[in-house]
């Protein structure tokens, strides 16, 4: 009888346990920290949801901006006076 306990008991812990290991693996891995330090800053300077200027020198003013909504920048700052050049 004590081995029908452990069983009933494994057949109510094992799903539980199989599912918290698939979840750990549908997560997302963890950002690669020198890949996302590659790519520009984004931000959203007219707080519409879209991305519409970039911190190209990660110095957190942006120094390149969208004028026109197409996602791309337009206007750049290359001296680094904060005015587009």
């Amino acid at each position: 009888m004590p081995h029908l306990k452990k069983l009933t008991a494994l057949a109510f812990v094992l799903p539980f346990t199989v599912g918290a290991a698939y979840a750990q693996q549908e997560a997302a891995p963890p950002a690669d920290p020198a890949q996302e330090a590659a790519l520009p800053a984004t931000l959203d300077t007219n707080n519409d949801g879209k991305a519409d200027a970039w911190d190209r020198d990660s110095n957190g003013t942006p120094d390149a901006w969208d004028t026109n909504g197409d996602g791309k920048p337009d206007k750049v700052d290359d001296d680094g006076d904060g005015k587009a050049d």
